[in-house]
Formats: C-alpha cells, sequence, structure tokens
C-alpha cells in the first residue's frame, strides 16, 4: 500500500505573470506544501520519495536545519508518518526562530529537538556526522545531494522543457542540479555547445560552489550564474513578488528578473522552490 503524506500536493499550477508586456511562466511548486500541515515549499515529494526509499525506519534519522530552511519541519512530517524515530538538528542560536522549532513540536510531538554548537554549515554538519555515527542516527546527505533525489526533479520538470529560458533560483545547487538535468535531458545525451536554452540562477553562497555541485551532477552545459547582490539574511523587506515568494532565495531571483528581463529571448519558465518564510 503506497503511503501517503497529508498536505502535499504534486499537482502543482503553472500561472501566467507578466514583466513590461512579457509572458513569465510561473511553476508555483511552493503551493506543494498546504502551508498548514506541510510548509510551502517545492522539495517535499522528492524528500519524501527519497526517506521511503533509502531511509532505514528502524533506525533514528537526523538532519541539520538552518534560519530560513523548511527541512525540520518537512522531515518531522515525514517521520511521524513512516514511524521514523527523527533528531531535528539545528544551530542552537538565536538566528533560528524559536517559535518555528516550538511549532514543530506541537504539531509532531514526537520530534527530538537537537541543539549543536552554532558555527560555519560545514563544520556544523561534520559535528552532526560525527554525532550521528556514534549514537547510531542515520543521516540524509547534505541538500540532499542524492542522484535519487535530483532524478526525481528532472522527472519533474519534464513537461516544462520546451520552454527557451529556465529561470530559478539557487542555495546550494542540488535543486538546481536536478532541475537541470531534466531540462536539458535531450541535450546531455549529447552535448552541444550552441545548445539554445538557457538557464539563469541567482545564488546567496558563491558561483564557483554552484559550479561545483553542477560540475559534480554531470551538467557540462554552461549556465548563467550570478552572485546576488543582496546578502542572504536580507529579506527586501520593501519588495514583494505578485506571488509568494521565499525572501531568501526566490524573490532574489524574481527581482532580477524584473530588472533583467530585456536581455532575455523567447519564452521564460521562472521556478519557484518556496514560499513565504513566517518565521
Amino acid at each position: 500500500m503506497d503511503v501517503r503524506l497529508k498536505g502535499l500536493n504534486e499537482d502543482t499550477p503553472l500561472e501566467l505573470y507578466h514583466i513590461k508586456g512579457r509572458e513569465v511562466w510561473v511553476k508555483r511548486d511552493d503551493l506543494m506544501g498546504d502551508g498548514i500541515t506541510l510548509p510551502p515549499w517545492g522539495k517535499i515529494a522528492a524528500v519524501f520519495e527519497l526517506v521511503k526509499k533509502y531511509v532505514d525506519r528502524s533506525k533514528p534519522l537526523t538532519h541539520l536545519s538552518v534560519d530560513g530552511s523548511w527541512t525540520a519541519w518537512v522531515l518531522s512530517a515525514i517521520c511521524e508518518e513512516l514511524d521514523i524515530e527523527f533528531y531535528a538538528s539545528h544551530p542552537d542560536s538565536k538566528k533560528i526562530s524559536q517559535e518555528y522549532l516550538g511549532l514543530i513540536k506541537e504539531m509532531y510531538p514526537k520530534t527530538h529537538l537537537n541543539p549543536i554548537r552554532p558555527n560555519m554549515m560545514q563544520i556544523m554538519y561534520n559535528s552532526l556526522r560525527g554525532q550521528a555515527r556514534e549514537k547510531g542516527w542515520q543521516m540524509l546527505p547534505y541538500a540532499f545531494d542524492h542522484d535519487f533525489y535530483k532524478d526525481y526533479l528532472a522527472e519533474r520538470i519534464q513537461p516544462f522543457a520546451h520552454f527557451d529560458n529556465l529561470v530559478v533560483s539557487s542555495g546550494s545547487g542540488v535543486t538546481l542540479s536536478g532541475l537541470v538535468r531534466g531540462y536539458y535531458r535531450e541535450e546531455l545525451k549529447e552535448f552541444f555547445p550552441d545548445v539554445k536554452k538557457k538557464v539563469w540562477t541567482t545564488c546567496v553562497s558563491s558561483e564557483s560552489s554552484i559550479k561545483k555541485t553542477l560540475k559534480k551532477s554531470g551538467i557540462p552545459i554552461p549556465l548563467n550564474i550570478r552572485k546576488s547582490e543582496y546578502l542572504f539574511e536580507d529579506r527586501l523587506e520593501g519588495y514583494s513578488a505578485p506571488f509568494p515568494c521565499n525572501q531568501f532565495w526566490d524573490i532574489k531571483q524574481w527581482k532580477w528578473l524584473e530588472e533583467n528581463i530585456d536581455q532575455i529571448e523567447g519564452t521564460i519558465l521562472f521556478w519557484n522552490i518556496g514560499g513565504i518564510y513566517k518565521f
């Protein structure tokens, strides 16, 4: 019997918006979660399938969640549904919302909150990995960097691969890699340097880290990658998009598109990964 996750909607709409008279089609994957049982996040279905397929349900699972991330909420819901003991690890810092952590405990009381010493992401991840090894916990790859996760997203974008331009934000570059795999599926069969379709992405990390992730994921086609002029924690309070956009990532990409659409030729697909973070 196939397990269903309450609040999950994979059939998210494709909506039409306009910028300077140009059509921009928006894949509203922020509507994948109902905003009540699950957060407004377009990674939920891929993560759910990844956990179902690769996590041993008899052993505890942990994952690191930081400010702005929906991971702790989503994995709490998934683990409760699949009866997996879950430790939501997070920096022991004021930077992560106590309201958010409290909501998770209220909705999913079986979840254990696991505060760890705050530090740079890689150091915290390595520290958690040591703790998991010591306690016999399982861990998912950082940013869900697993071929199954990326292949799931590659399949998801298939019906929309005909657009001339894909515009999507990038954090670690893992979700971007999955979407690009599907968007360029035909081109990747035999790489042609003069591919007509283009990908435009704005990151808040670094261009080099995104390129490294893409290379690891087997993407030889050069993308238009730019580092945002705004810091990660800048939520762009005085700016809004015509649909709910995550303030840390997606909204910075939409703002760029509004300001730079004249340099883009052809049809445009904007892939909205996350809705508004209210914490």
